[in-house]
């Protein structure tokens, strides 16, 4: 049985003047685990807005008992409604989600936010985008074809611009340990391949080193849009070795019980000429002797240990 998931979170506005973003991981009161983006759209205030009531609505109709298809439609119903205020018509959202118990799990999306599920074997999609792009694609429009037009940031289904949506689910399928949930928006991988998202993944050391180097990359890389990911963590992906001149992120104990370990392992010494550095910079709990008194010491030891082995 897979172990409770490591959860991390990670969005920023980027380049844009306002962050239409909304993200969500949370591990309930019975023990499921649920991991959502939401995409905003429909300018300031309202992208906002659009985004994270549909998060909102999705978590407690969860927690209510419904399905996730029928949170889904829910949260179509409650954003359409509020899209007819003044100043937030035409306001919308994406919105993709993994629910997960102890044993399976589920993916559901409107839109084209993505899910990927990461292992040992590498990193596989497992939503469909729901775009202007993705559908040309589908029928066989090559993509240098489709992104040529103008309506190549439009998208085929979104959250409450209609009042009723279709929604695509996939599984339930079994939860197999050290794997890893990673939920984004399109500002994330519009500019990352999905072999650089495994290879950012494996590179880092947890699930919330793993987020700071996905997103941060990402705008590094030119993303122009609102940037965000969602991890959820079970066991423990296997990870690239790290280089011993490698900088250790920071960790957090609470959410990499591992981190701590590997820390501490890093920065053990491992030649003798460590070895006596260290112990010139704790002379002073070794009862305040000279710093050249200890290296005597430790060379004449060194030479009765030689004598006693080769000359025995």
């Amino acid at each position: 049985m897979p172990h409770e998931p490591r959860l991390a979170v990670e969005s920023i506005a980027g380049q844009r003047p306002y962050q239409e973003d909304s993200v969500l991981a949370e591990t309930m009161a019975d023990g499921r685990t649920l991991v959502a983006v939401a995409d905003g759209m429909g300018g300031h205030a309202a992208g906002e807005v659009a985004s994270a009531l549909a998060l909102k609505t999705l978590s407690e109709a969860i927690v209510e008992g419904q399905q996730l298809a029928d949170a889904f439609r829910l949260a179509n119903s409650r954003v359409h409604e509020m899209a007819s205020e003044p100043g937030k018509q035409g306001m919308g959202t994406t919105l993709v989600a993994v629910l997960a118990d102890a044993e399976e799990f589920s993916v559901a999306n409107i839109g084209d936010s993505r899910a990927y599920l990461v292992s040992a074997g590498g990193i596989r999609r497992l939503t469909e985008d729901h775009s202007f792009v993705a559908e040309a694609i589908r029928r066989g429009q090559s993509e240098e074809e489709a992104m040529a037009t103008p309506w190549r940031d439009a998208l085929t289904r979104s959250v409450g611009t209609d009042p009723e949506v279709e929604v695509d689910v996939f599984g339930p399928f079994p939860l197999e340990p050290d794997t890893a949930f990673l939920i984004c928006s399109d500002g994330l991988y519009k500019t990352l391949s999905d072999d650089q998202l495994r290879d950012l993944f494996a590179k880092s050391r947890a699930a919330r080193g793993a987020a700071q180097a996905l997103v941060t990359t990402a705008f590094d890389n030119g993303s122009d849009d609102n940037i965000s990911v969602a991890i959820a963590e079970y066991g423990k992906v296997p990870r690239e070795a790290a280089p011993s001149t490698m900088v250790l992120e920071a960790f957090d104990p609470d959410t990499d019980p591992d981190a701590e370990e590997e820390a501490d392992a890093s920065v053990a010494t491992d030649s003798p000429a460590d070895a006596v550095e260290a112990m010139e910079e704790e002379s002073s709990l070794v009862g305040g002797l000279p710093l050249g008194a200890l290296a005597a010491i430790v060379l004449v030891v060194g030479a009765l240990v030689a004598i006693l082995y080769f000359g025995g």
